[in-house]
């Protein structure tokens, strides 16, 4: 709370705190759905990474098979 002397008074301290606690709360918010869009993003690469080497695999092992089997 503030003193006596203080620039702000006691309605005024108030809303400008509740001003600063909004700030933070939106910021935090921002955050947050930043970092949960990040994490999504990287996720999606990595199953994407994982797929092409599943298709990859599986296509060089039909590849190799063939090729045994005409010889």
């Amino acid at each position: 709370m503030p003193r006596k002397n203080s620039l702000f008074s006691n309605s005024t301290y108030v809303t400008f705190l509740d001003g600063l606690k909004q700030c933070i709360r939106s910021a935090q918010i921002k955050a947050a759905l930043a970092i949960n869009r990040e994490l999504v993003l990287l996720y999606w690469q990595i199953g994407h990474e994982i797929l092409l080497k599943q298709k990859s695999r599986r296509l060089g092992g039909r590849k190799l098979s063939i090729a045994f089997q005409k010889t």
